[in-house]
This record gives C-alpha cells, sequence and structure tokens, in this order.
C-alpha cells in the first residue's frame, strides 16, 4: 500500500506505515458500505496512530535524537483527530473527509520528518 517514494527503509516504520495505509484504505471502503461507524473501529484507527508515533518517539530516543518537532507535529495532528472522532455524529461523511486528511497529513509528514528521522538513525545505527 505504501508508495515507494514514501518508504524511509526502516524496516519497522515502513512496516507500520504501509499497515496505516492499508487501515486507511479500508476505512474509505467501510464509509461507502456502512453507517455509522462503530465506536471501537474508530478507536482502532486513533490507537494505531498512538502505536505508530510511540514507535517513532522510541526509536529516536534510542539514538539520542532531538525529536521535539517531530513529537510536536505528532501531538498536533492527534488532536485535531480526537476532536473529530469526539464530534463525529452518525454521519460517515465527516469520517471519509478525517481520512483522507490523515493520509494527506501522512504523505507530508513521511516526506518532511520521517525520512530525515530515518536518515538519523541509520547513520547512528552505522556507529
Amino acid at each position: 500500500m505504501l508508495p515507494q517514494n514514501l518508504r524511509v527503509n526502516i524496516p519497522e516504520i515502513d512496516t507500520e506505515h504501509d499497515e496505516l495505509f492499508a487501515f486507511l484504505e479500508s476505512f474509505k471502503a467501510y464509509c461507502f458500505e456502512n453507517s455509522p461507524m462503530p465506536q471501537e473501529k474508530r478507536n482502532a484507527l486513533y490507537g494505531l496512530l498512538v502505536s505508530h508515533f510511540k514507535t517513532e518517539e522510541r526509536l529516536a530516543a534510542a539514538v539520542s535524537i532531538d525529536f521535539s518537532g517531530h513529537e510536536d507535529a505528532h501531538a498536533k495532528m492527534l488532536e485535531t483527530v480526537s476532536q473529530t472522532l469526539n464530534q463525529m455524529a452518525s454521519n460517515n461523511s465527516d469520517l471519509y473527509s478525517l481520512i483522507r486528511y490523515i493520509s494527506y497529513w501522512f504523505e507530508i509528514h513521511i516526506l518532511r520528518y520521517d525520512l530525515a528521522l530515518a536518515k538519523y538513525l541509520a547513520t547512528a545505527m552505522q556507529h
């Protein structure tokens, strides 16, 4: 699912990114077929995001990278997602918009932050 230009070549991160993109694609399909989206599915999406961000934070901490800007981007994104999920009524169109936002956010985030993180991790792992 993950486009080649978004691969960071850190297997753990690429695997999680791929899982997130696949999960988002399944959500898109679900939005068109079912209404409303069950709370446990919305919780699963949020949980995947939190888990992935913790993975990146753990990897950065292991090599003593200043992760504050990257971590701030994660926190802002989670706040937006959380607010939207909490405000969501039974209308899946809101969820579909949120999924589009998350997909777009991830692409930009990977290009801006995760590729740089991967470069630092690769360098640190060589030493």
